[in-house]
């Protein structure tokens, strides 16, 4: 079924790829980056949970897609060789993982608020999530932001965005009383 007209969408917009890329590096096939199979403990820093529909442009789900999922750690540092960032690494912290949307185009990860960290002399990069979805007919290289971020404002990837508000995730009810913060982030992309 699909939605008329003036309910479309707009597409996520596209972001960088990033400097830390996991290349050469297999994504680990699970949602939850705050646990390391074989080792006992959790990555430090807030837990949140990150859920969100993978859609087209007419609202419609876009169904068992893979999406990569990677992101600094609570200190700011991504699981990266090149990262030059001297912040300590969490050796329970998982930096990238794979994932596929659901039937219904919905995924959910458990996650660790990742750090700012600098980009440059001048600049710190907010907080932010990175996120490839290889959709049936494209592939979307996207970053989500929090809300409520005081580095967003300044950020010059994030406001280099035509439209920089799709890509602020948006609060919502926990559910099952997990205790953790819960953030959507709906990736849209134009046929899916």
């Amino acid at each position: 079924m699909s939605i008329s007209t003036n309910t479309r969408r707009h597409r996520t917009p596209d972001q960088i790829l990033g400097p830390y890329f996991p290349t050469g590096h297999t994504p680990v096939p699970q949602a939850d980056l705050t646990s390391v199979n074989g080792i006992d403990g959790l990555a430090r820093g807030e837990i949140i949970e990150v859920t969100g529909k993978i859609l087209n442009l007419d609202g419609e789900p876009v169904r068992g897609v893979p999406v990569t999922i990677w992101q600094a750690n609570t200190f700011g540092r991504y699981v990266h060789a090149n990262d030059p960032n001297p912040a300590p690494l969490d050796p329970h912290f998982v930096g990238c993982i794979g994932i596929r949307s659901d039937d219904d185009g919905i995924y959910r990860i458990k996650t660790v608020k990742p750090g700012a960290y600098p980009a440059g002399l001048d600049w710190m990069r907010p907080p932010h999530i990175h996120f490839e979805v290889h959709g049936r007919f494209e592939r979307l290289i996207t970053q989500m932001y929090f809300p409520d971020e005081p580095l967003n404002a300044c950020d010059r990837l994030l406001n280099a965005a035509l439209r920089p508000d799709l890509l602020i995730a948006k609060p919502v009810p926990s559910e099952g009383g997990s205790g953790h913060r819960v953030l959507n982030f709906d990736i849209v992309l134009v046929r899916g």
